[in-house]
């Protein structure tokens, strides 16, 4: 039970640092996107670049109480990607075949990536730690 109450309290923790991380990302994508006029894929794309530093950072001491490693950060980064990549799909096809407005879009990448991308940081890039 101990180890499933350290998961419950680590994922919590996650989902905080995520919920500060998509404030920054949703402040990027609109200065792109509304004040820049950037295609929302490009905008969406550079938003989330900036969000994975500010997320690396806060979750490495805060979340898995972690000390920084290249392997960490690599693996990190990994993960970041597939998220990334997941995000650029579901963008595109969103906005530019669905044709809904980018918003929609940006509403279910947060529901799908930080899911998966805490499964993979606890279980591979922190390894339970």
């Amino acid at each position: 039970m101990l180890l499933q109450r350290d998961l419950i309290i680590r994922f919590l923790k996650y989902s905080l640092v995520g919920c500060i991380s998509v404030g920054v990302y949703f402040l990027s994508v609109f200065i792109f996107i509304e004040k820049y006029q950037w295609d929302p894929v490009i905008g969406s794309a550079a938003a989330f670049i900036i969000m994975t530093i500010v997320s690396f950072l806060i979750n490495i001491r805060y979340t898995f109480n972690s000390r920084f490693t290249q392997r960490k950060l690599v693996r990190f980064l990994l993960v970041s990607l597939v998220g990334f990549l997941l995000n650029v799909i579901l963008i595109f096809f969103i906005v530019h075949i669905l044709s809904f407005h980018y918003f929609i879009g940006e509403l279910v990448t947060v529901l799908v990536i930080p899911l998966v991308n805490f499964l993979l940081n606890n279980y591979w890039t922190f390894q339970g730690e």
